[in-house]
């Protein structure tokens, strides 16, 4: 299905995505049209829907995937014709999967193949019934339309990735489950040489690409092992003190604080310029993500305030900003800037 890249602007934000076409229902009419699927998680289809609406509107029948013969369609104002030997590929299960990784594509998250590859590795280094489980959950969570590429060898399609999730019996046959092993066993060596380069692959975060503050823990229980850009998250365990009192981290000295929502944007930068002003090697951490644009899961915050601080759903991602404006501070103030 061809794509091609667009974006729209929030709050003086350029919010990427990409543009691909499909069919609106409106009447007995269906009508072509080019969705915007957008790294915020918003889709525009003749007005915007969250993921959960555009499921919605795919079981409802509003979005269409599929086509009786005669059924009538048009390109708005420009074209019409009627449907005759429909051969479509898509269901609204498969269109809803694509969907879905078109908006972690966008934010540099593994998308369902991707985390197939892995779950098929760790089913490999330990084949236990469990991981199989995950695998499989894996697997058909990929797009159906688009199985038949996961492992990129046209020569076996999906084959062997399908034989390990579904495991000997039913459809899979013994002698085909080992063949399956064979393959990968070939062509994919050691799986825990495969996870040891996974796992040692650098954090999204670049010049130009995103750092993403996903990783949260209670503050009571964070793990000495937690990835270092976690540092950048609120509930991160570095104190601060304000008016006299101290606080064991950001978190906890804005819920005390509790500001109006006129002056909660500059409430919470002076919390994390207390922050990085205390301690310098969080300061560095948050300067190495160079000019990446942040973005901040709002786990901390109330319902109420997810959709303002956090960037999942329709978030308007102020915390992910704030952070980016302490980041610029802290480079000025190290040239020796005004800031």
């Amino acid at each position: 299905m061809s794509k091609q890249p667009t974006f729209r602007i929030v709050d003086g934000e350029r919010i990427p995505g990409l543009s691909r076409p499909a069919f609106v229902r409106n009447g007995d009419h269906h009508y072509l049209v080019q969705l915007g699927i957008y790294a915020d998680g918003l889709i525009d289809c003749w007005g915007l829907l969250t993921l959960e609406d555009f499921a919605a509107d795919l079981r409802r029948g509003r979005i269409v995937t599929t086509f009786e013969e005669g059924a009538r369609a048009a390109v708005h104002e420009t074209v019409e014709w009627e449907f005759s030997k429909v051969n479509g590929r898509l269901t609204p299960e498969s269109l809803y999967a694509e969907i879905r990784d078109d908006i972690d594509d966008l934010n540099g998250r593994p998308d369902s193949t991707a985390r197939a590859w892995r779950a098929l590795q760790e089913f490999r280094a330990d084949p236990t019934q469990e991981r199989r489980t995950v695998l499989r959950a894996a697997y058909e969570e990929i797009p159906e339309h688009e199985r038949h590429a996961a492992l990129a060898d046209h020569s076996v399609g999906d084959g062997p990735l399908y034989d390990l999730a579904m495991g000997p019996g039913g459809d899979v046959t013994a002698e085909e489950y080992q063949e399956s092993l064979d393959y990968f066993d070939e062509e994919w060596g050691d799986p825990l040489e495969w996870l040891a380069r996974r796992d040692q692959e650098p954090e999204p975060g670049s010049a130009d690409g995103t750092v993403l503050l996903h990783e949260w823990h209670a503050p009571e229980d964070w793990p000495e092992d937690a990835s270092p850009s976690a540092a950048l998250r609120n509930e991160y365990p570095a104190p601060i003190r304000i008016g006299g009192v101290a606080y064991r981290h950001v978190h906890e000295a804005w819920l005390a604080v509790d500001p109006a929502p006129e002056a909660r944007t500059a409430v919470m930068a002076a919390l994390l310029r207390a922050k990085y002003d205390r301690h310098p090697e969080l300061a560095d951490i948050l300067t190495a993500t160079g000019s990446a644009r942040i973005l901040y899961r709002a786990n901390s915050f109330t319902l109420s305030e997810i959709a303002f601080w956090g960037h999942e759903g329709a978030g308007r991602n102020w915390m992910g900003r704030l952070l980016e404006a302490t980041r610029a501070e802290l480079h000025a103030r190290r040239l020796g800037l005004p800031h």
